[in-house]
């Protein structure tokens, strides 16, 4: 990822001469639109563990925003018109202000392809059907370490890759370490034990976890 300070110029430069209280009612309008999209698109709240906790576990602004062009919603265009690129200008330069690397880094990237209207319209189609998908087919990628065996079946399985949803269905394997009533979390599990990782606990910072039945060192959630 860029620089923070390369971050922060090349989100100014989208957003031109904008006064600041402009530029922050429009964040609060954006992020707030983000918000209510993720209540429409996620359906009906399900009793499953799993399918809770990602039901729960919010995706990124910038993806939101994303399925949100995609869709062309009319909300979005009455907020910046067709200047989708500001839209994530706006969210990028929020980000540095909270310190969220992962928010910066999904924000920067579309930011820059939305300078290509088509590349942009390509990207937003993409997140939109990830945000929607069920689970993919799993690839057992066998050639790699077992921890990203282990993080390609949770992506897999939960259909999300983003950091919120991975630390979700970490925090239900760990808490339940059982066998469960849930097959999707059931079909997890088993996915998992054939790569030989298994979670033990996350929080803010770090994974806890096994490899083949021997403790690893806490690896970094980022």
């Amino acid at each position: 990822m860029p620089k923070l300070a390369l971050v922060e110029s090349e989100a100014m430069r989208r957003l031109g001469r904008m006064p600041e209280a402009r530029r922050r009612a429009l964040q609060q309008a954006l992020v707030e639109l983000c918000d209510a999209r993720w209540a429409e698109i996620r359906g009906p709240e399900p009793a499953a563990p799993l399918a809770h906790a990602l039901w729960s576990a919010a995706p990124p602004h910038a993806d939101l925003l994303a399925d949100l062009a995609a869709a062309g919603d009319t909300r979005l265009v009455g907020l910046l018109g067709r200047h989708t690129a500001q839209g994530f200008a706006l969210l990028a330069l929020a980000e540095v202000e909270r310190g969220d690397a992962e928010g910066i880094r999904l924000a920067h990237a579309p930011m820059m392809l939305f300078d290509s209207p088509a590349a942009g319209a390509r990207y937003a189609e993409a997140v939109a059907a990830s945000l929607r998908s069920a689970a993919p087919a799993l690839h057992r990628h066998a050639g790699k370490p077992p921890l990203w065996q282990a993080l390609a079946c949770l992506a897999a399985r939960c259909g999300r890759t983003d950091l919120a949803a991975m630390r979700a269905a970490v925090s239900v394997l760990a808490s339940s370490p059982g066998p469960s009533a849930d097959p999707q979390l059931e079909a997890l599990r088993r996915s998992l034990d054939e790569t030989g990782v298994r979670f033990l606990g996350v929080d803010d910072d770090h994974v806890s976890l096994a490899i083949h039945g021997r403790a690893h060192a806490p690896v970094r959630v980022r």
